[in-house]
Order: structure tokens, then C-alpha cells, then sequence
């Protein structure tokens, strides 16, 4: 019963903290999740040479590999770092700190298509 949009990992999240029997267990499912959030955002632009590139001729960094190769890549590697923003913002409502990934959200805010806009401007306005 998970959205068109939400990945089975993060419905499973979202389900495990709906069901923990107290606040500590809600903790450490937490905990859990923003160890492998960090561990995701790092590494979320795969393995082209690291997450911001100074595309040639323009103002503005984006995340993928420079010069626009592997395109698709980068759209893919936009599109984790969507989701996983996204499963940060979840955590910053339920209380914890997730200003770690902040950093990709503005990444994310300078990409070219809206959705990923809206996505990093809305996790720049927590």
C-alpha cells in the first residue's frame, strides 16, 4: 500500500515507526536510519568523482559527472538523492537532527528539473 512514489525502504520506515512499542525503539530505528542516510548521501552521486561538478560554462553546480556525460546517471543519481532527502526530512519532523544533509538539498535546489527544485528548496526551508 506504498505510494507510486515512495521506495519500499522508506515504506518500511515509515511502517517500523508506526509499529515500535516505545520511544526507544523509535530512537534506534531512527538512529539506524540516519547512519544509513549519511552513508547513502555520500555516496549518492555514484562513482563519477564525488557529488558537485562545476559544469563547463555555467554558474551552477550540479550533482552526476561533469561535462553532462552519463546523463542518465546523474538523473538516477538526482533521483536517490530525492528519495533519500526526503526520508531526512521525515527524520528532521520527528525530532532528530539531519543537517547533515542540507548540503545536498542545495545541490538538489540548483538541479534543472522542477520536482528536484521543489524538493531542494522545501528540505533548505526546515
Amino acid at each position: 500500500m506504498s505510494g507510486m512514489h515512495l521506495s519500499k525502504e522508506f515504506f518500511e520506515l515509515i511502517k517500523a515507526i508506526g509499529e515500535s512499542k516505545s520511544k526507544q525503539e523509535e530512537d534506534r530505528i531512527i538512529a539506524s536510519e540516519i547512519l544509513t542516510l549519511k552513508k547513502k548521501l555520500d555516496g549518492s552521486s555514484g562513482g563519477g568523482g564525488g557529488g558537485l561538478m562545476m559544469s563547463p560554462g555555467s554558474p551552477i553546480p550540479s550533482m552526476g559527472t561533469p561535462g553532462g556525460k552519463g546523463g542518465n546517471n546523474a538523473l538516477s543519481s538526482k533521483k536517490k538523492a530525492r528519495e533519500f532527502l526526503v526520508r531526512l526530512l521525515y527524520v528532521e519532523m520527528l525530532g532528530h537532527d539531519g543537517s547533515f544533509g542540507f548540503i545536498k538539498a542545495v545541490e538538489l535546489a540548483a538541479a534543472q528539473s522542477i520536482m528536484h527544485k521543489k524538493t531542494g528548496y522545501l528540505i533548505c526551508s526546515c
